[in-house]
């Protein structure tokens, strides 16, 4: 599904479903299952190589104590994935975010979710004052997204095209232009 840097060597693939939240560092590659409606939050700290991915099914936070799974709303997903980072020593300072899906996959009018789903993310994105270095949002594509954990680049595919880099996540100054939604 995903094609790994040459340079790089994978010890571990992780793997995110939708509801789920991984945690990798070092030579691993966390890798989204494909995503329609779900929205990817990916958050890098360069500092340790270390990063997450969230696989968002759905906005805002649950009002049900008793949900068995909450990492598939976007608030409880973003700040279990936060608390996690934060165990293995990162800095929440240091992190850095990118984004992918909230696709309407099924190409209908009525069907809001994507956008409620992209929104809930980027309200929260924004309340926490995190850095957003690239998004693919939007559109009527699904799409898979990964993180490698050894290089810090994010790669991603849409529909049935070929795998991109989205981002990378480097100590110097990026040269990629940054936030494009579609």
């Amino acid at each position: 599904m995903f094609k790994e840097q040459k340079s790089t060597t994978i010890e571990q693939t992780k793997y995110i479903h939708s509801g789920e939240i991984g945690i990798a560092a070092g030579k691993a590659l966390l890798a989204s299952s494909p995503l329609g409606s779900c929205v990817a939050f990916i958050a890098y700290d360069v500092k340790t190589k270390t990063g997450g991915l969230a696989h968002i099914m759905l906005p805002g936070n649950t009002t049900d104590k008793a949900t068995y799974n909450k990492d598939k709303y976007a608030a409880p997903a973003i700040d279990h994935m936060l608390e996690e980072l934060q165990k293995k020593g990162v800095l929440l300072e240091n992190i850095e975010v990118c984004l992918a899906g909230g696709a309407n996959v099924l190409k209908r009018p009525d069907d809001t979710i994507a956008n409620e789903v992209v929104s809930s993310v980027l309200a929260i994105v924004k309340e926490k004052d995190l850095k957003v270095k690239a998004t693919t949002l939007g559109g009527f594509e699904r799409r898979t997204v990964s993180l490698n954990t050894e290089n810090g680049e994010v790669y991603y595919t849409q529909g049935d095209r070929n795998t991109k880099v989205l981002w990378k996540f480097s100590k110097k100054i990026n040269q990629n232009k940054g936030i494009t939604i579609e």
